[in-house]
């Protein structure tokens, strides 16, 4: 036994177990703590792995009286190949001298007007923003800036977009918005802010559309980071909701949409693919009924006279196929003024009826697709396919070896997933066809980017965590 170890009082054992018997490298973990029959002091707690290495933590969510810890989480990271083994955790009912130089999770200088945190995770750079609520891709709020450090290009160009906003049902045309994350700022709050671990709290109300339903509605989005590792995740709790989308019921579902620029005549990712297997519908139908749309209003944009018609317009440039999928959008959207409530509702109960048709009542229906390979999203119609009822699923990069990794706490029903080479769009949305939202409010989403032996196994080991247990202590004195 190490000297120093002869100054602790207690030895409890951290039982860890590898389900499946997983390679795990570099896997954060959160053991639950309780300390209710101990008196163990919040400055004497030492972590051993299973090779008796004296390893970095983070103590959080401590409940405590006094000097002494009663609850709290002890993260830590581990590399594992047994299917079972422990560590050990010392402690004392008195403060006890301990390395604790470990540099970790560094913050970083804010580069945007609304940053929050810049963050140096030691394997990402990234830039939380709250947002600017201006009605632009540039003022979202979300993760605006992502790059993995070993690769060294960020993924969202100029920062015009975001990864980790939520959308549908609350932008869809019959609610008059665009979506939330462009015309919404967030308080973003800190829970749990050091050197392994930081939790972050984004708080934020959906703005009123003109569904009566979805007024007034409420939001929180979790996130948490972890050092060294390409982990990442977020929770999403929203106040419960019922309405329709496309005259379908939707309770308590939302669409998260993770969104990449890359500029035009480039993809961050070139394909996708579902956990064994990808089952899709290809084309958006319903792109091609609000692509109609927007070019009969340019048409007489014109005779109409209107600043904000005119202004649209120049935004848009020629080819609306050529921009983001947002302006699709801003034509419906109540707080851009282009268009009245009014007029809004009338275009409402054509666009509704005429794609519920051609989506669901077509053969397009009955025509699902496989694929065992990565699908090439570009090849497909309006460079979109919508995959089909999976939890586990990666947007790839033939050309660079990087895939981006979604697990889903719960099962989506369909996706809608875009790659784009006239723009460099690429998008990750839980909605399917005609802005259906399929991911069940509550839903932890863990995300992993880059350069895997097998996507599939690292979504696994994202699907079961290290299960962590803390065991029954040794008195040492």
């Amino acid at each position: 036994m190490d000297a120093n170890k002869h100054n602790f009082t207690y030895k409890f054992q951290i039982m860890l177990n590898n389900p499946d018997h997983l390679p795990r490298k570099r896997e954060p973990v959160v053991t639950k703590l309780n300390f209710s029959d101990y008196q163990v002091h919040k400055d004497s707690l030492v972590l051993y792995d299973d090779a008796d290495n004296q390893i970095p933590f983070q103590v959080i969510d401590v409940r405590s009286e006094g000097d002494y810890i009663r609850e709290a989480s002890l993260v830590y990271l581990v590399d594992m190949e047994k299917l079972v083994t422990s560590y050990w955790l010392y402690a004392a009912d008195e403060p006890v001298a301990a390395e604790r130089m470990f540099r970790g999770i560094e913050k970083l200088d804010v580069t945007q007007a609304d940053g929050f945190r810049r963050l140096d995770t030691g394997y990402y750079i990234l830039e939380l923003c709250s947002g600017t609520a201006d009605g632009t891709s540039y003022g979202k709020w979300g993760i605006r800036y992502f790059e993995a450090k070993a690769e060294g290009k960020n993924l969202i160009k100029d920062y015009s977009n975001a990864i980790g906003g939520f959308y549908g049902p609350f932008f869809t045309p019959k609610n008059g918005l665009i979506n939330p994350p462009e015309h919404t700022t967030v308080d973003c709050i800190v829970e749990e802010e050091g050197p392994l671990y930081c939790r972050y709290l984004f708080k934020g109300t959906v703005p009123d559309g003109l569904d009566e339903n979805l007024k007034g509605k409420k939001f929180t989005i979790t996130w948490e980071f972890f050092y060294g590792t390409p982990w990442f995740r977020r929770k999403y709790d929203v106040d419960d909701f019922s309405t329709t989308v496309d005259g379908i019921p939707v309770v308590n579902k939302i669409t998260v949409g993770d969104e990449f620029e890359s500029g035009k005549g480039d993809r961050v990712f070139t394909s996708f693919a579902s956990y064994g297997g990808t089952y899709y519908r290809k084309g958006d139908l319903y792109a091609n009924i609000l692509s109609e749309g927007v070019h009969e209003l340019l048409e007489h944009a014109d005779e109409q006279n209107s600043p904000n018609i005119k202004a649209y317009k120049d935004s848009i440039g020629d080819d609306i196929n050529k921009v983001s999928w947002d302006y699709f959008w801003r034509l419906f959207c109540i707080k851009e003024g282009i268009l009245t409530a009014e007029e809004i509702k009338h275009h409402i109960s054509t666009i509704i009826p005429e794609s519920h048709r051609q989506v669901h009542e077509s053969r397009r229906n009955g025509n699902v697709l496989f694929g065992d390979q990565p699908v090439d999203v570009n090849g497909a119609p309006e460079q979109t396919i919508f995959p089909m009822s999976a939890n586990k699923t990666a947007e790839l990069n033939e050309a660079t070896g990087y895939a981006m990794v979604w697990y889903t706490s719960n099962v989506v029903a369909r996706y809608q997933i875009v790659q784009r080479n006239d723009s460099g769009w690429v998008n990750w949305g839980t909605n399917g066809e005609n802005e259906h939202p399929e991911l069940p409010t509550g839903s932890t989403i863990y995300t992993a980017y880059g350069q895997f032996d097998n996507w599939e196994v690292q979504a696994d080991t994202m699907e079961k965590n290290i299960d962590s247990k803390q065991g029954l202590a040794t008195i040492l004195k």
